[in-house]
């Protein structure tokens, strides 16, 4: 998570969306009024490396890497929060499951994806927890995984865009074969699980359940 002062940005960090690489590359843009979550010590070092701001001014407000919308806009003062632009990054949920279950090992220990979804149902919605789409914590800009390019240019951060390219960050644990397509054939129930619990999003950013396009 970031408040950029500097740019009058504050990015609230979803989960298995690329955003610790956004992250980096947004460092290299904060000063030192920012405030930086810490990022785990791998990447941390990937901004000390290429000289950009690490971890800073979080501790007093009690922010973390995943602190959600709501909590930041507690902690914030009122003309921030309704000042800056608010933007995360979000997911495909069908997509970003398959992400979670492979960065849990896979099936290493036996739990097919159709179990691992049953077994972790708290973590198939956990975006809709920390970045809502509605209410009052609802965010400005939600720049889609799925055309990530395109949705940072046209909020104008392409020079954050630009820096990501060069930042490899938590990646190369989901095997290629491993698409939506495939993954749910062999897991009905776990689409239907997740068209359940995301029901929100779905009908928000238009995704199509496998199996019924």
């Amino acid at each position: 998570m970031i408040i950029s002062h500097a740019l009058e940005i504050i990015f609230i960090k979803t989960k298995k969306v690329g955003g610790t690489s956004f992250e980096i590359a947004l460092s290299k843009f904060c000063d030192e009024t920012c405030v930086i979550t810490p990022l785990a010590t791998r990447d941390e070092n990937i901004r000390r490396r290429r000289g950009y701001r690490s971890a800073q001014n979080w501790e007093a407000a009690g922010f973390s890497a995943h602190s959600t919308a709501a909590e930041v806009k507690a902690a914030v003062p009122a003309e921030v929060w309704a000042g800056y632009r608010k933007i995360t990054i979000w997911r495909n949920p069908f997509d970003a499951l398959i992400s979670r279950y492979y960065w849990r090992g896979g099936d290493r220990d036996g739990v097919s994806f159709e179990e691992f979804a049953a077994q972790n149902q708290d973590l198939v919605a956990a975006n809709a927890a920390i970045a809502p789409l509605s209410g009052a914590a609802r965010l400005d800009t939600y720049l889609r995984y799925e055309r990530l390019e395109g949705d940072m240019r046209a909020a104008g951060l392409g020079l954050v865009w630009d820096e990501m390219q060069s930042v490899n960050a938590k990646g190369g644990v989901r095997p290629a074969s491993a698409s939506v397509e495939a993954m749910y054939a062999k897991a009905p129930g776990a689409a239907r699980l997740v068209a359940e619990l995301c029901a929100e999003e779905i009908a928000f950013f238009g995704y199509e359940v496998p199996g019924q396009g």
